[in-house]
């Protein structure tokens, strides 16, 4: 029994025993045991935040710069979200796995990119396409700029 606003109520899950309520009562409305509680889980933000920049790692891998700066940011949450010695969730480790699949696609686009410009220099049209954007961008020619600046020419 319980009073509300000067009247009293009789409690369904009242067993009698110093004032606490039936437990295992099916009936029961506010049981803890069959209603939990229903609030968000700790904690989860930098999961949730790693897990998305995970998924822009993968989706921008064509473009260098934004991958990069996705997948680093989706390992740094996902450290965050672990520095606790709780267990790695889900969302967790799928935003490792994503960033890592980013970082190493662009990674290895840089790598091919780097190894196959020698060859692809010796094609006559390629290099006047590079000629014709350096000119654009930086006033000089693609052959120049990479002897200026590195020291490499591209003569055969």
């Amino acid at each position: 029994m319980y009073r509300q606003k000067g009247i009293w109520f009789m409690d369904n899950n009242w067993n009698g025993n110093n004032g606490q309520k039936d437990r295992w009562n099916t009936s029961a409305s506010d049981s803890s045991y069959y209603n939990q509680p229903t609030h968000r889980p700790y904690g989860q933000t930098f999961s949730v935040a790693s897990a998305v920049c995970g998924l822009l790692a993968v989706t921008t891998s064509c473009t260098v710069i934004l991958s990069l700066i996705f997948g680093s940011l989706g390992l740094l949450f996902a450290v965050l979200a672990h520095r606790s010695k709780k267990r790695m969730n889900t969302t967790c480790v799928t935003g490792i796995v994503l960033s890592c699949a980013g970082l190493v696609t662009v990674v290895s686009m840089m790598i091919y990119s780097f190894l196959s410009l020698p060859s692809l220099m010796q094609n006559e049209m390629f290099r006047s396409q590079m000629n014709a954007v350096t000119r654009q961008l930086y006033g000089v020619d693609f052959n120049e700029f990479m002897e200026e600046v590195y020291g490499y020419s591209f003569e055969e």
